[in-house]
């Protein structure tokens, strides 16, 4: 019996994983994976030992791996999606129905004062399903289980690997975890893999769009920081000291929206860099001038690694300080200012290399480890490592670090790789067929899981970012090994959807469950098995 092959088992199936709750870091986004499993064990192939496995974060949370093994063929397609999503207080009165599809549609009706016209007229079209998850990425899955169920029932001769992961809304944690178990089974089925396909919804480019894209890449993520450290004084003896958060506007200055970080690739363009965090780390108020001011920067990349990034951040981050000691100096020449105000910029593997000379390793391992339970938010634990050594290394202040703070998302791109230009060639005839459009984007924009799976970076570039994130190899790493090992090309087919992360999230019913399962297919056969060895 076919479980998942019309359009209606399909979206029975989509209902049902929207239904459970898997808000990152919610007990149901730790045991949806048993629903997944039992889901595959309805087909007997995945009732035999070894073909579903799981891999475990360092906080009990699970992917799910299952292996369809072809025939003969070692050529592989590895399916990725991710189950965790975002909260759901912006449904407010409604959030307990974001999760049933049918019932917030049934409330939406009644009362549309939470959609914009858009919403309203797709909501009143029958042609869209709403809720949380319902695009972003639970209908990846369903047709990940569906294209699998059918190569079981027709014997492809290809390797199908479904990798359904937790947490990649917050620093994907799943994926990092499921590298290993991908790289395991590679290794013990001597698999060739050709190609990661995820199935993240499209990012519409206005209301009324109803194209579908299909994205041959995927944007970076990096995050640098700076922290001053100035010198502290009471309020009615300024000079005598040195504000970090007048350094800090200098520098901030300079690095938002500065052209230096963007990028480009064809017509395709990267985002600014922005301040995400940056506040003084004082408790409370008082009259000590503040001299502890931190900064976290979010720069999107297509193509730089943290190497790159890294350098000309630092070389912005050195003349903005120049220029801020150079109008203090030709200010003052008094109090602290009397000799001329010098203030270093030194990297976070200076810093440890300073600090270890003077403290030895020990101390400084247990500064940093102690540091690391004092906050729990990742990107924090940095921000604490930073401040607790140079709490303990006053001697070389005032100064400004510069460092990295989790996630790092590396960018991929395989827009030029020719089994994916012949795939993206694919996607656009099927749909055509279908009546749709479709077109390709070389970026998705959406951050996604698939920067961890084509290895595009380097030696050097690793070791920058390693060396220069203090949380790194403790609370937070990336398997850059690992990931070199399974690296692959990529490409991102998913269905049409509207609004991620809104209470207006809907995925258009019939590109989720009648056109993309056609398009998939066609890929995989006519792309990865019929010439296969051409």
């Amino acid at each position: 019996m076919e479980l998942w092959q019309t359009s209606v088992d399909r979206e029975n199936l989509l209902k049902q994983f929207v239904l459970h709750d898997t808000i990152t870091h919610s007990k149901g986004e730790k045991s949806f994976v048993d629903l997944v499993k039992n889901n595959l064990e309805q087909l007997p192939y995945f009732r035999q030992q070894d073909r579903i496995q799981f891999a475990h974060t360092d906080d009990d949370r699970r992917a799910l791996i299952a292996h369809y093994e072809g025939k003969t063929s070692k050529d592989t397609i590895v399916l990725i999606s991710h189950f965790d999503t975002v909260g759901v207080d912006d449904y407010a009165e409604y959030k307990e129905y974001a999760f049933d599809t049918d019932k917030i549609t049934e409330h939406f009706k009644k009362d549309n004062s939470y959609l914009d016209n858009d919403a309203i007229k797709d909501l009143n079209s029958n042609e869209y399903l709403f809720g949380r998850g319902v695009m972003d990425m639970k209908p990846g899955l369903m047709l990940h289980m569906s294209l699998i169920e059918k190569a079981i029932i027709e014997e492809w001769d290809i390797n199908l690997v479904l990798v359904t992961v937790p947490d990649e809304e917050v620093g994907s944690k799943g994926m990092l975890a499921a590298i290993d178990t991908l790289k395991e089974l590679k290794e013990r089925k001597n698999l060739n893999i050709r190609l990661h396909l995820n199935s993240e919804p499209t990012f519409q480019q206005e209301g009324s769009d109803t194209n579908h894209y299909v994205y041959s890449g995927t944007i970076g993520k990096i995050m640098p920081g700076v922290f001053v450290y100035g010198l502290e004084t009471h309020v009615g003896n300024a000079l005598n000291g040195i504000s970090s958060n007048y350094i800090m506007s200098y520098i901030n200055q300079s690095l938002e929206y500065n052209p230096l970080f963007i990028e480009n690739f064809k017509d395709e363009i990267t985002p600014p860099l922005v301040s995400l965090y940056m506040r003084d780390i004082k408790d409370h108020y008082d009259v000590q001038t503040p001299f502890k001011t931190v900064s976290l920067y979010n720069a999107f990349i297509f193509n730089r690694n943290a190497e790159e990034v890294f350098e000309t951040f630092n070389s912005v981050v050195e003349k903005a300080v120049e220029s801020c000691t150079t109008v203090l100096n030709e200010q003052f020449d008094t109090g602290f200012y009397a000799g001329g105000v010098s203030v270093p910029v030194i990297t976070y593997s200076e810093l440890y290399v300073k600090a270890v000379n003077e403290l030895g390793r020990e101390t400084v391992e247990t500064i940093i480890n102690q540091a690391e339970q004092k906050v729990t938010e990742s990107h924090m634990k940095s921000v604490q490592i930073v401040d607790d050594l140079m709490t303990v290394m006053r001697s070389i202040g005032p100064a400004v670090i510069t460092f990295y703070t989790p996630p790092y998302y590396p960018a991929a791109n395989s827009s030029d790789d020719l089994d994916v230009k012949l795939a993206v060639s694919e996607v656009i005839r099927s749909a055509s067929e279908l009546g749709r459009i479709s077109e390709e984007v070389r970026y998705f924009n959406g951050i996604c899981d698939l920067s961890y799976v084509q290895y595009t970076s380097n030696n050097l570039s690793d070791a920058v970012y390693e060396e220069n994130t203090p949380s790194f190899g403790r609370s937070y790493s990336i398997p850059f090994d690992s990931i070199r090992e399974i690296s692959a090309p990529i490409i991102n087919i998913g269905p049409i959807g509207k609004d991620a992360h809104k209470v207006s999230e809907r995925v258009l019913k019939k590109s989720a469950f009648s056109e993309l399962p056609y398009i998939l297919e066609s890929v995989i056969q006519n792309c990865y098995i019929k010439n296969r060895d051409v």
